[in-house]
């Protein structure tokens, strides 16, 4: 007979299901980063793992838990801020492209050859990407 492969969890538990399974689980845990490892048994985030350590007895040492969340809190930010910027850049970047080249400032169509048609930098007096230039002298 073939031995199946064992599935992770992937759904959180029910909350009392969980408080009963992690007051028989804490007194066996021999590590040392029992939020993390709490967190990875019972797929829940930092403040869930935190709280429900505590209701279970589990006492943190003086201000850990305090910089616990603080760290998460920052970490989540960076993420957030992180996935803001990609989004943005990768609006400007497919923006630039159908419009713009480096002989015309505005394609307006294409001929049937597939020549582009507009307006050139050296019809409006700009020098292609100018603007571009001078803003990373500035800095």
């Amino acid at each position: 007979m073939v031995a199946e492969k064992k599935k992770k969890r992937t759904r959180t538990q029910k909350r009392q299901s969980r408080l009963t399974r992690a007051q028989a689980w804490l007194p066996t845990y021999k590590g040392t980063h029992v939020v993390r490892a709490y967190r990875k048994k019972f797929n829940v985030d930092t403040p869930c793992a935190v709280r429900e350590l505590v209701e279970v007895g589990y006492e943190f040492k003086l201000g850990y838990v305090e910089n616990l969340l603080k760290a998460e809190t920052l970490h989540r930010e960076q993420l957030r801020k992180k996935k803001t910027e990609a989004a943005e850049t990768e609006k400007l970047s497919e923006k630039d492209v159908d419009w713009q080249n480096d002989r015309f400032y505005y394609i307006a169509g294409y001929t049937s050859g597939g020549a582009p048609y507009g307006i050139t930098w050296e019809e409006l007096g700009l020098k292609p990407y100018e603007n571009e230039i001078d803003d990373e002298d500035k800095e």
